[in-house]
């Protein structure tokens, strides 16, 4: 009978018996994915039953499939997030019994016929305990609560890292956030405070909050104490009169007066206040460490920082604060903390640690999003995270943003968010997060996590990456990406495109896209298909879990360090023709400029000239000249590549001749090469290497215009910039100058060369890429 709800339900997995019904739930007990992921791990699950009867027995399913007895709080795991069940509640009497969920989506699935309720459910992506209640006549009789697991994921390890990771990025963020908005920030209480929120906060700001305390200790408020003593009248040094006055109404025989002293003292309420907030924010401090204690031992880092905190707080107060006073009930604000320079700091920062958080109510609600969304959320949260440990600094940010109601994250709204990143070099990055593309010509677009490595605005490059929270488990029990996940990204890469309107036609932005699911066993990954896809056509997936993004930070850090022209050589191309325009239509000459003198001639005039004897044979098909720099001549800085013209006329001439330049008179009679010129255009900058390049030679517009250096100009085809890329990366991280001369690249005391037929030839030997990687290595 319950088989019958669900097609491919076979089993009871658990029964409830007692003297008015018995309930069943049914469904598929066990689930490919959980046992591939949770593999040789001795997992049990919780279920627990709350009742007004006396006489209850539960069964539960076991390894075996088959029902049991159980007087146990824990089951054979068998609910997880994306499984079909059915419930089914067989009544006894003539009561009304009814079966309630939180879930409105499972509570309305399930319905009354006659005496019985019976319904079919998912749990949709919601993992942990869930509670059904059953209820006689409106009133709760029994509650039972089972545990759904996550089909994809180590649950034991896995989900719980992903929670912790988001809240403490998110609390980083939003400490960020309020440092750069310091006085925009209103404090309110805070109604729950978890330890592991206080340690991020302190940790934090406790640079800055010993700053401040640093700053009261040298220029500390202070206030003056007026002291009353009786003295002899020759003795005494000042005199009170209205107190000695008083003294002589009550002492009519007494020959003392009243003396006055003024004395200075640090002992007042602000200093003790301040005292105040230190022993507070200690007394938490060890009150965490006692907990951690318990829980993680004392050999852990938060324990390790709170330590350190501990006793530098501890210090301050058996140094300046030692002889302040304790503070009484008196706990008024004066205008000190508000104005006093070190006293207005601590005084925020002690608010932010014991109140801030509040104003980020509703941002640590990742536990009751869909598993799917959190796992979104914690890709791009990671992939954030690497930007930063390559150097990158996050400039601006839309991630937290501010509200009526206070601060909120925009990725948990589900909203596009977007933050831009800058390296030293001045280079930058966004990482867009829900980006949407509308105006395309077919149908819009919106991937989860973009990122877009900024140059001009006919180079930048977009980098997709689709959180997916979906495996398929091979027959042999390989994890990888769902097969429709990757057809989605070649979709992403066809259907988001830029119009260029001068030229009237559309080009592909997005160089590389990218399923992110999740799968902790990156070295098995590293040899499947999907993975070796990404060097073949930039389409592929990367594994991304908890503790397992070592190959998501490895092709960051390659993306980043790639060239324009490295990054394009990952691509496809579309006919023989792209190619031949690529390197082998060499219509730009690119000649040395003598000094700034002869440029400004040139670029004001709109000429060039070149001795006919250095240029025995013009190229045909010649266009543009692009002028070089020298570093002698025109500094580091602006040496390199900036300008090209276009070829409107090329005559010979005598050097004298020449009105724009003067000639000498040894050279008058010299023939030159004219070349008339159009306007000068600025293009991006291709800067120079460690030699001058020859002083005629030849390139493409297109490496021209995507080139970022000098070598890039006279790369011959796609094998050999995959040479070039190898052998930069060995120059840059050994310090060896790369050459290119002669058809092919001096190394060292190596000479590596493509040939023809795009064989690598290492001097004297025949060599493949992966050959020559291990032989650069070894050397």
């Amino acid at each position: 009978m319950m088989d019958t709800l669900v097609s491919g339900v076979s089993k009871d997995i658990l029964k409830i018996s007692t003297d008015e019904f018995t309930l069943y739930l049914s469904g598929n007990s066990e689930n490919k994915k959980f046992r591939a992921t949770n593999n040789n791990k001795q997992i049990s699950a919780k279920v627990s039953v709350v009742s007004n009867y006396d006489d209850i027995k539960v069964h539960t399913i076991n390894s075996f499939g088959e029902l049991e007895l159980n007087e146990e709080d824990t089951m054979y795991p068998s609910f997880f997030e994306d499984g079909s069940y059915n419930i089914y509640l067989e009544n006894d009497t003539e009561n009304n019994f009814t079966i309630h969920h939180e879930d409105k989506d499972i509570r309305e699935n399930i319905v009354c016929r006659r005496r019985d309720a019976h319904g079919s459910f998912k749990f949709n992506g919601d993992i942990g305990f869930s509670t059904f209640k059953i209820l006689k006549n409106n009133k709760e009789v029994l509650n039972f609560t089972i545990q759904v697991f996550p089909s994809k994921l180590d649950y034991l390890d896995d989900y719980n890292d992903l929670l912790r990771e988001v809240n403490e990025e998110v609390t980083s963020l939003v400490f960020e956030f309020i440092s750069k908005t310091f006085s925009n920030i209103d404090i309110k209480d805070v109604k729950k405070q978890t330890n592991l929120e206080f340690i991020v906060i302190l940790t934090n700001i406790y640079e800055k909050l010993e700053k401040s305390i640093k700053r009261i200790e040298k220029q500390p408020k202070h206030g003056v104490l007026t002291e009353y003593n009786f003295k002899d009248k020759n003795k005494a040094k000042r005199t009170s009169t209205k107190e000695t006055i008083k003294h002589l109404r009550k002492n009519h025989t007494s020959k003392k007066v009243v003396e006055m002293k003024k004395r200075t003292t640090l002992d007042i309420y602000e200093n003790q206040y301040v005292k105040y907030i230190l022993k507070r924010i200690l007394k938490k401090i060890k009150s965490i460490k006692v907990q951690i204690t318990k829980s993680k031992g004392m050999d852990n880092p938060y324990y390790r920082k709170l330590n350190e905190i501990e006793g530098r707080l501890a210090y301050h107060l058996n140094t300046f604060f030692r002889d302040i006073s304790d503070l009484n009930n008196n706990k008024s604000m004066t205008l000190v903390f508000k104005m006093a320079s070190g006293y207005k700091e601590v005084y925020y920062y002690y608010n932010l640690l014991s109140k801030g958080l509040d104003i980020c109510t509703g941002l640590y609600d990742v536990s009751h999003k869909k598993l799917w969304n959190l796992y979104e959320i914690w890709c791009y949260i990671k992939i954030h995270n690497i930007i930063q440990e390559l150097g990158y600094t996050a400039k601006d940010s839309t991630i937290i943003q501010t509200t009526n109601n206070g601060l909120t994250l925009s990725l948990m709204q589900s909203k596009k968010a977007k933050c831009i990143y800058e390296n030293i070099k001045g280079e930058k990055l966004e990482l867009w997060y829900n980006k949407p593309y509308n105006a395309l010509p077919t149908t819009s677009q919106r991937p989860d996590t973009v990122l877009c490595l900024k140059g001009d605005k006919t180079s930048d490059r977009v980098y997709i990456f689709d959180a997916k929270y979906r495996i398929y488990v091979s027959d042999n029990g390989a994890i990888g990406p769902m097969e429709e996940d990757i057809n989605v990204m070649h979709r992403y890469r066809d259907s988001i495109v830029s119009e260029n309107e001068l030229e009237d036609y559309y080009k592909y932005e997005t160089f590389g896209a990218y399923v992110m699911f999740p799968c902790s066993d990156e070295t098995t990954f590293e040899n499947h298909k999907y993975y070796k896809s990404i060097d073949k056509v930039n389409i592929g997936a990367i594994p991304m879990l908890p503790g397992s993004t070592s190959l998501m930070k490895k092709h960051i850090c390659k993306i980043i360090d790639e060239s324009y022209i490295e990054a394009v050589n990952n691509n496809p191309i579309f006919d023989e023709s792209e190619d031949y325009y690529r390197f082998k239509n060499q219509n730009v000459m690119v000649v040395n400029t003598k000094d700034k003198k002869h440029f400004e001639a040139y670029k004001q005039n709109k000429f060039y000239h070149i001795p006919k004897e250095e240029l025995s044979k013009l190229k045909l098909g010649v266009e543009y000249l692009a002028f070089y720099q020298s570093k002698k001549e025109f500094g580091k800085e602006h040496s390199g590549i900036f300008y090209i013209a276009k070829i409107n006329n090329i005559y010979e001439y005598n050097r004298g001749d020449c009105k724009e330049l003067e000639s000498k008179k040894n050279k008058s009679n010299d023939i030159y090469l004219r070349f008339e010129l159009d306007t000068f255009e600025s293009i991006r900058s291709i800067s120079s290497v460690e030699y001058a390049p020859p002083l005629l030679s030849y390139t493409t517009m297109y490496l021209l215009k995507k080139a970022s250096t000098i070598h890039e100009l006279k790369l011959k085809n796609r094998t050999e910039i995959e040479v070039y890329k190898v052998l930069k990366k060995y120059s840059e991280k050994y310090g060896i100058i790369l050459k290119k001369e002669n058809e092919g690249f001096y190394i060292g005391n190596s000479f590596v060369k493509v040939l023809e037929n795009r064989d690598i030839k290492l001097n004297d030997s025949l060599v493949t890429i992966k050959e020559l990687i291990e032989i650069l290595n070894r050397n």
